[in-house]
């Protein structure tokens, strides 16, 4: 995959950035900023997503962009997709449907890193919670981490199994703190093995806070614990602070797929249309059909997501945080329009990608922890068919909860150490930066790519071969705990993930 157009700015992005209290869990819906030569910040241009019918881009591909009126701006050449942007869609949707080679276009919609919001907690009721800690304490130990805890039965799967950095799960978000203590000794070949896909930039530092709490979930080793602490980390980042192209996100995929990763989570989403796409030009009125009933953006998807199981990666996404029944998506049509533009239309269904698409492992978010029950956190999309399995991912308490600590029912994890507001709460209560409390099904799938990657390493180490991504999934789905119902569940699919009963069951 390539990216064009685009000259690199040199940045470290290991600066303080005052984000907020992170207790606030307000991640803006915000896009990136493009360096000033990137064609995508001229307003006047129009981006869009272009599938061949291979999985390889044709010859001459690119002059056929150009003889269209468009500028090639990324390409995905392992699965036959390329982004262009043009001043003139009438012309290029146009030129490029009388290419024989051409399967489908559609406009391409920004990918928002969004986080449900909450309320600012209070502070600290005694007597309810566990405590502060010194900084020398462990952070495991003193009962904060109720989700982990859930995951790995009290930390018994640790003692079974914990994982070899011979597994390595690759994390397509915002990046990593690579210097996190918690982090570091499990992020395999440091900053220079993980790679950046956002234009501007040249590393994966995380620049925002999602990617590396995501990270300790999945292998922190340190003052916290996440489900798997000994297994292998890459950074794949696809986000600045907010928004991302699709583009970037199938190229990571396929980065990751050939770097040979085990278990790719991606704790992000958008929702996309299958079906047909038509543009109405505003001066004309003429109006056309963007090629087949296989929209771009989601044959994209598609192949990127088979190229990766192919090649033996287990693929974890989170369902998504608009509290939607995934099993009717015709409710969402009429967002895709609003966000594409007043010139579009579409006829069909939408999906919630990448959750909704074959291969991938799909997961609600869970609230509970605290002698609280469980029970669906209330941003969490569900649905049946939709879901393949629950796991914690936080809100603010079971209903009537009104304490001050209610923040101590979201996750907690690692956080960038050098950022002050991610941290302000953390710090407060363990005496040091690197630690805070996010919500979301952003915080449910890595809970399920740990249990992957314990499952996989384990059966690597006894075996000598790896299992295939079906049967991850289907050790990860017998062995899941019932919680609303004894079979499947449109809510929590087949029960919330057990990390201890997939290695001992």
């Amino acid at each position: 995959m390539r990216l064009r157009g685009i000259l690199p700015v040199k940045s470290k992005l290991k600066l303080p950035v005052m984000l907020g209290l992170v207790l606030l869990l307000l991640v803006p819906s915000l896009g990136f900023a493009s360096p000033a030569n990137d064609v995508s910040s001229n307003d006047d241009l129009k981006r869009f997503m272009v599938a061949f019918k291979s999985e390889k881009l044709p010859a001459g591909y690119e002059e056929m962009v150009n003889a269209a009126g468009g500028e090639l701006t990324y390409e995905v050449g392992e699965i036959g997709v390329l982004e262009a942007v043009t001043d003139n869609p009438l012309q290029f949707i146009k030129a490029m449907n009388s290419e024989r080679e051409v399967m489908s276009i559609t406009p391409a919609i920004e990918v928002q890193l969004d986080l449900p919001e909450f309320e600012e907690a209070g502070e600290l009721a005694e007597g309810t919670n566990p405590g502060v800690l010194d900084p020398d304490e462990s952070i495991w130990e003193s009962g904060w981490q109720w989700d982990i805890e859930q995951v790995t039965n009290e930390g018994a799967s640790h003692e079974v199994h914990s994982g070899t950095h011979d597994v390595v799960v690759g994390v397509i978000d915002t990046g990593f703190d690579f210097d996190h203590p918690d982090l570091k000794d499990n992020i395999i070949g440091g900053p220079d093995a993980s790679r950046t896909f956002v234009p501007g930039t040249e590393d994966s530092w995380d620049n925002q806070s999602h990617g590396t709490h995501v990270a300790g979930t999945i292998a922190g080793n340190g003052r916290m614990k996440g489900v798997a602490p000994d297994v292998g980390l890459k950074s794949y980042r696809v986000f600045n602070t907010g928004g991302a192209q699709q583009a970037w996100i199938t190229a990571a995929i396929i980065a990751a797929a050939d770097d040979g990763v085990d278990v790719i989570n991606m704790s992000l989403g958008g929702t996309r249309v299958v079906g047909q796409w038509f543009y109405t030009d505003p001066e004309t009125g003429e109006r056309v059909r963007l090629g087949n009933n296989q929209a771009a953006d989601v044959v994209a998807y598609k192949r990127a997501i088979d190229y990766a199981v192919k090649r033996g990666v287990t693929v974890v996404s989170s369902a998504g945080n608009s509290a939607q029944d995934m099993s009717n998506p015709s409710k969402v049509a009429d967002w895709i329009e609003g966000n594409a533009g007043p010139e579009y239309d579409v006829r069909g269904a939408a999906w919630f990608v990448p959750a909704s698409i074959p291969g991938v492992i799909t997961v609600s978010a869970m609230g509970g922890g605290f002698g609280t029950e469980d029970r669906l956190a209330f941003y969490s999309n569900y649905g049946n068919g939709a879901i393949n399995l629950g796991a914690p991912g936080g809100d603010l308490g079971p209903e009537g909860y009104d304490a001050a600590d209610n923040f101590k029912f979201l996750v907690l994890s690692t956080v960038p150490t050098y950022m002050d507001g991610q941290s302000a709460r953390g710090k407060e209560l363990f005496g040091e930066n690197g630690y805070g409390w996010k919500g979301g099904t952003s915080m449910a799938a890595p809970q399920v790519a740990g249990a992957a990657a314990a499952f996989i390493s384990q059966v690597y180490e006894e075996t000598g071969k790896k299992p295939t991504p079906r049967q991850v999934q289907n050790r990860l789905q017998q062995t899941a705990a019932s919680v609303d119902s004894s079979g499947y569940s449109r809510y929590y699919g087949h029960g919330r993930v057990d990390a201890y009963q997939a290695l001992t069951r």
